[in-house]
């Protein structure tokens, strides 16, 4: 058998950076978004709550 291990040792590394985040304020759901992606009104793309702004620390997205 033949495996291709040149794939998976070209893979480039993951920039992790801080982020800003609106995550929703609902304790018991985990809806999130970017900064940069957010939705006008702010809110929970999940559940429609409200969201408060955080600091993440995510892969940067190119």
């Amino acid at each position: 058998m033949f495996f291709n291990r040149k794939a998976q040792e070209e893979k480039p590394e993951d920039i992790m950076m801080d982020t800003e985040v609106y995550a929703c304020k609902d304790d018991g759901c985990i809806g999130w978004m970017r900064k940069d992606f957010a939705s006008y009104d702010l809110k929970c793309p999940l559940c429609g709550n409200d969201t408060s702004m955080e600091i993440r620390e995510l892969p940067k997205i190119n």
